[in-house]
């Protein structure tokens, strides 16, 4: 027994860098992607243990439907397919990096990482599926790996290759049909149970109209009219026509039918050239959020609710983003930027308890500068 064990310990350090074991981890839906092509579903599980950070924001992406109907622009045959880009260009991105998570994972055929340019901190949206064995000398501890290929490698097989004396570039590339989690599919938690981390991390300028269909109304497809009418209360009171009145949710049904035109759009170009042109009646209330009867108090007081303050949150910057747009119209609210705004709306509540949190809104809005 003695011996044995010195063998398997011998073996184990001469190994090199850990194989993936994917398929020997539990079942987690909620680490679970299927991957839709036009051949069939890929199912790939993702490594939180391996890459937290980096499963988190794949997670964000994939339920703001940011994925879906984007291409495979860059495939080389016996080394990898990329996909990611929302532009098709190959450079494009969210404008959101994150620092490496690099580990010394073999990355073998079906591999799944992020891909990036020179800074080894550059990885944004794009990401690729390993397709040999055949280059873990350029791959292993290079790139963040964060999931691996369980089911269907088959169909990522399919995808088309592009013209190896450009990069890789593909002239009439494969697309995803759709990207979603498996506990969002298979029947996981309810909209209410996450709505309150959706709401922290929305980003309209991420989350595509496609969305709407593809996410079951969970998540970041429930909170994202609340995001519209907030954009539009800003914009609406920087051209004096802010009208609260509406008794009803009318505003959800509006943001559906607009982005059902225009499926591929991202939320923040069809609320802002689209819903933001013809002002309207907004509603008072919206599902899970009083928007005139917040007050300062409720937000910031003893004993606010932490749910409808990070609600108030992104109501509070999608007004901000909506007000600066109207003269503004190319500028976002940065993800860098939104602590800080948020402390500054939280201070002047405190100072304002009795206040509603609509019209401090209102003063405040005209007092931020959007970078």
């Amino acid at each position: 027994m003695r011996f044995t064990a010195a063998v398997l310990l011998l073996t184990t350090l001469m190994a090199g860098p850990a194989v993936l074991a994917a398929d020997t981890l539990p079942a987690d839906p909620e680490n679970t992607l299927y991957l839709d092509l036009d051949a069939g579903r890929v199912v790939i599980r993702m490594r939180p243990d391996l890459a937290p950070n980096h499963v988190a924001r794949i997670k964000h992406l994939v339920r703001a439907g940011f994925y879906d109907g984007l291409p495979f622009h860059r495939v080389i045959d016996g080394f990898m397919a990329q996909t990611g880009d929302p532009g098709d260009t190959g450079t494009g991105g969210t404008g959101r990096t994150l620092k490496a998570e690099f580990t010394n994972t073999a990355q073998i055929r079906g591999a799944v990482s992020m891909a990036r340019g020179s800074s080894r901190n550059g990885a944004d949206s794009q990401w690729f599926i390993v397709l040999t064995d055949a280059n873990r000398k350029a791959l292993d501890g290079k790139y963040t790996l964060w999931g691996q290929v369980t089911e269907g490698m088959e169909f990522v097989d399919t995808i088309r290759k592009g013209d190896a004396a450009r990069d890789g570039a593909v002239q009439t590339p494969s697309h995803i049909r759709s990207l979603q989690i498996a506990a969002d599919t298979d029947g996981g938690t309810t909209a209410a149970a996450n709505a309150g981390a959706a709401a922290q991390d929305f980003s309209a300028g991420e989350f595509r109209c496609l969305a709407f269909d593809h996410t079951g109304g969970r998540d970041q497809a429930a909170v994202a009219p609340l995001w519209a009418h907030g954009y539009l209360a800003g914009a609406y009171h920087a051209q004096g026509k802010l009208v609260f009145g509406a008794a009803d949710d009318t505003l959800t049904p509006a943001v559906r039918v607009a982005c059902a035109d225009a499926p591929q759009s991202l939320l923040l170009a069809v609320t802002r050239s689209g819903l933001a042109k013809t002002p309207r009646e907004l509603p008072g209330a919206m599902p899970a959020f009083p928007a005139t009867a917040f007050t300062c108090r409720m937000y910031a007081g003893p004993g606010a609710d932490k749910t409808l303050t990070d609600f108030a949150d992104l109501w509070a910057l999608a007004f901000v983003q909506g007000y600066k747009n109207v003269g503004q119209p190319d500028q976002e609210i940065s993800y860098e930027s939104r602590p800080v705004l948020l402390k500054a709306i939280a201070a002047a509540c405190m100072k304002n308890p009795g206040m509603k949190f609509a019209d401090l809104m209102s003063a405040v809005a005209a007092k931020v500068k959007i970078k």
